[in-house]
């Protein structure tokens, strides 16, 4: 049995119709009523039952439509994996991410990508968000990895994950002990942030809105560019600062407390951002791998 039996009963399936299936596959209906019938005839059953609006699968087709999905699906991606092979190029993948996401997520969600074997040449290009989504508009990378809602042109974003931001302070600061403060207390605090057009900013940035506040009447110390540089300033005791649990490893618990702000939702999603075309293999596999139901990045 050939690969185009199984489109054709597979078209037949989705479009509940022959004569529908038959212009969708440029057949003529006879052609795809003859491949059906000797599917039928190989598995020793009817697979369709005719009537007079189209046609409905019986429960063997029901069953066997799910198997030509698997298979036809295995077929399409032995193709790609061979064309990659094949075509160096075919195998590149480009990734840009914000930087929490490269330092805190990326690293594990590649190890599980390329396990057991390394598919892609991959490069990573590291930013805040609203350049990783410059980068994707301008097709410098094939996928974006952001942490911000996207509100540029005409970019496709799929979520993949729900950050819950908190305010940090090191071990030694006063607000140790404490599991929340009041919004008024957080304003007066010296504080270390991200600059303009880091994700982690703008989730600050949309919270204080909520509340008719702005970055500009926090008491902000210190912009950088670097959460590791953000980290280093908090744990000495330089000021306050807001950031994903994401960039605490475990290893590095004992040196901050985290707390909320009373009335500040801080809650955040991420998204891989691409433009609305063909994406590379590897691409794909990635976007498959964070979005699916079962993905596991950070602990929710």
């Amino acid at each position: 049995m050939n690969p185009q039996s199984w489109e054709t009963f597979r078209a037949v399936a989705e479009a509940r119709s022959i004569s529908a299936a038959a212009r969708t596959l440029n057949l003529s209906p006879s052609a795809v009523s003859q491949q059906i019938q000797q599917m039928e005839e190989s598995y020793h059953c009817r697979l369709l039952v005719r009537h007079t609006h189209g046609v409905n699968l019986t429960t063997e087709g029901e069953v066997l439509y799910r198997y030509a999905k698997r298979l036809l699906r295995t077929l399409a991606e032995s193709h790609e994996r061979l064309a990659e092979l094949s075509d160096p190029a075919a195998s590149r993948l480009r990734i840009g991410a914000s930087l929490t996401i490269a330092e805190y997520v990326l690293p594990d969600v590649l190890a599980q990508l390329y396990r057991p074997e390394p598919r892609d040449h991959v490069s990573v290009m590291m930013a805040n968000s609203e350049a990783v989504c410059d980068f994707v508009l301008n097709q410098a990378v094939d996928v974006g990895l952001v942490e911000a809602e996207v509100e540029k042109g005409p970019l496709v974003a799929e979520r993949f994950y729900t950050d819950r931001a908190a305010v940090y302070v090191g071990a030694g600061h006063r607000w140790a002990t404490q599991q929340a403060i009041d919004l008024e207390e957080f304003m007066q605090e010296p504080l270390i942030l991200r600059e303009p057009g880091s994700g982690t900013r703008r989730a600050l940035e949309r919270a204080l809105d909520d509340h008719e506040r702005g970055i500009e009447d926090l008491s902000v110390r210190l912009v950088l560019a670097t959460t590791e540089a953000i980290k280093a300033m908090v744990r000495a005791g330089f000021g306050a600062t807001v950031l994903s649990p994401l960039a605490i490893r475990p290893d590095e618990t004992s040196g901050f407390h985290a707390m909320a702000v009373r009335g500040l939702d801080l809650t955040r999603h991420f998204y891989a951002v691409h433009l609305p075309v063909t994406l590379p293999a590897g691409a794909r596999r990635l976007i498959h791998l964070l979005t699916r139901p079962t993905a596991k990045v950070g602990e929710q």
